[in-house]
């Protein structure tokens, strides 16, 4: 009989120990990418992210990045694989960079 109240009572802690919540993580926030342009894309937000995240043509991506500090605006980079010309913009969190073909070069603008 006390074993299975031993038993009884073991299970209900590891019922209860799963469903603690875990510890949030840093803050982070998103920028939007629309690659319109004719070449891969290579996105990267300046000063915060050392890699690039690759958008192929006609695509569309999502970079997340830690933003501990609550920055609200961030320079983005794009590059091209094509002939790795750049370009970049300044934008607030939440908008979405969009890559297009330039005249000999690939343009950014926000939306």
């Amino acid at each position: 009989m006390i074993r299975k109240a031993l038993i009884g009572m073991v299970a209900v802690l590891a019922l209860t120990a799963c469903g603690e919540d875990e510890p949030p993580g840093p803050p982070t926030s998103t920028i939007y990418v629309r690659n319109d342009s004719s070449t891969e894309a290579n996105i990267r937000i300046k000063f915060w992210a050392k890699d690039f995240t690759k958008v192929s043509a006609g695509d569309s991506a999502d970079v997340t990045f830690v933003n501990e500090e609550g920055i609200n605006a961030v320079q983005v980079e794009a590059k091209s694989r094509k002939q790795w010309d750049d370009c970049w913009v300044t934008m607030n969190v939440g908008q979405t960079i969009v890559v297009y073909d330039a005249t000999e070069r690939i343009g950014c603008r926000v939306e």
